[in-house]
């Protein structure tokens, strides 16, 4: 499978990242597992060890004078006990010298062998010890430890049993070894139920994360597709514009030409019947009036240049319509500019070509952020009549200087702005598909400062 589109790169490295998870956690987790298992297990032993040395009332005296024959046997029948304990490797017990005094060992007593001296200290002043000895650095002196996968090393202190609880003292501490064959069991379990417990959780947090990355990006799909459609429309709007432009002014010469042509028609008809060389006046005029008849066919297809901006009508949604175009102006205005819209609650629909509509309105809005890009654009849609007629009014207001009276006379006219780099077409053509509609773009100053160009639509589509 090729990891070509987003969500499946996204699945591949969220996956690889909880396989990660899931091991390191195994690898980081083990050592705390077998090092709480450890110190499980000496605190038991402390217990035990305790309870045998009262029983078998072992005092400081027989530490110092282990060698002593009723000290001996005191050590016997106290920790031979601990011998006979499941997975004991070996037993040493230290007096406050750190000398061993007795052990399973017999070749051990009265030697200071011990693999962590800094543990015995810290045994020595009360604190049990417990370490987790690999295979490498086990003792080589018990038979039942060659076998192992290393060993656990506990230190023990053993108290006075004949002092008060305020004044306990050590006396001696006792080195346990016990083979961890049944504590790597332990741990390799509690890894398993770790790793399962992770690994679930984890892909838990795979799945929800990979749904939301999937619909995230699926709406992502969608809004690049819906831009995609508006900047066709929109280059589809500027062509009707042009055209729509074009044909205004071609409406324009072609209404001044008319009339003369007809003039020329008129003449020629009357020369030809009183010039003296009728027939060669006759053949000229006719020619004139052939040539004028051609230049006034020319003017009437040049007139119906203005049809093509035609009207497809259907049921809009006109708050969505105006969210759109906003959206739009903030994806075509390189200008990231505010644009605040206020409108009723319920859909306010109208029969409109949201074609045309939205285009109209985009001119209107680009026009209020140009007249003043540091302060934020209004778009208010409000249910208005005009005229007695039920309609509805999209107001667009800005805070920029307004416009004079002159100015005014001139806003709708084809070609005229007051930009250097303006077309002139913005307002005209917001005008014009107003009216196809039925309504009327207003325009007006504000006391406050700025001004308001309004697009009013009526609610039912006139005859």
């Amino acid at each position: 499978m090729k990891i070509s589109s987003p969500p499946r790169l996204f699945a591949a490295i969220s996956f690889l990242m909880i396989i990660a998870m899931v091991v390191g956690t195994g690898l980081i987790q083990a050592p705390f597992f077998r090092q709480s298992i450890i110190d499980r297990e000496a605190a038991i032993v402390q217990d035990l060890v305790y309870a045998l040395t009262v029983d078998q009332d072992v005092s400081a005296s027989d530490m110092h004078n282990y060698t002593d024959g009723q000290a001996r046997l005191r050590f016997e029948r106290a920790f031979k006990t601990l011998v006979n304990l499941p997975d004991t490797a070996r037993i040493k017990v230290f007096n406050r010298d750190g000398t061993i005094i007795w052990s399973d060992d017999p070749s051990l007593v009265g030697t200071r062998l011990t693999g962590h001296p800094e543990r015995l200290a810290r045994a020595m002043q009360g604190k049990v010890q417990a370490v987790f000895n690999a295979a490498m650095n086990k003792f080589d002196t018990s038979e039942q430890s060659q076998n192992s996968d290393g060993t656990i090393e506990c230190y023990v202190p053993i108290f006075s049993h004949t002092t008060t609880q305020s004044e306990t003292q050590v006396i001696g501490v006792l080195s346990l070894y016990l083979n961890p064959h049944e504590l790597n069991q332990t741990i390799k379990n509690g890894l398993y139920l770790l790793w399962t417990v992770i690994g679930g959780g984890g892909l838990i947090l795979f799945l929800a994360l990979y749904k939301v990355f999937s619909v995230v990006y699926r709406r992502q799909q969608v809004a690049e597709s819906e831009l995609s459609k508006l900047t066709s429309e929109h280059e589809r709007v500027v062509q009707i514009e042009k055209m729509s432009a074009m044909g205004e002014l071609v409406g324009e010469i072609a209404h001044q030409l008319n009339n003369p042509l007809v003039g020329v028609i008129n003449l020629s008809q009357l020369a030809e019947r009183e010039i003296n060389d009728p027939q060669r006046v006759a053949e000229l005029l006719a020619e004139v009036r052939k040539a004028g008849t051609e230049c006034r066919d020319i003017v009437q297809r040049i007139l119906r240049i203005n049809q093509i901006s035609r009207s497809t009508m259907l049921p809009t949604n006109i708050k969505d319509l105006v969210q759109d175009t906003i959206t739009f102006c903030h994806q075509s205005i390189d200008l990231q500019h505010a644009v605040d819209f206020i409108a009723p609650e319920q859909p306010v629909m109208l029969n409109v070509d949201a074609v045309l509509m939205r285009q109209a309105l985009f001119n209107l809005i680009h026009n209020a952020i140009l007249s003043a890009p540091a302060f934020p654009v209004q778009v208010a849609l409000t249910l208005t009549e005009r005229a007695h007629v039920a309609g509805v009014l999209l107001s667009v207001t800005d805070k920029g200087p307004g416009f004079s009276l002159e100015t005014a006379a001139k806003l709708f006219k084809p070609f005229f702005t007051t930009r250097s780099n303006g077309t002139g077409l913005g307002l005209s053509v917001a005008q014009h598909i107003a009216m196809k509609h039925g309504g009327v773009v207003l325009a007006e100053n504000l006391p406050e400062g700025g001004a308001r160009f309004s697009i009013w639509l009526p609610l039912e589509p006139t005859p």
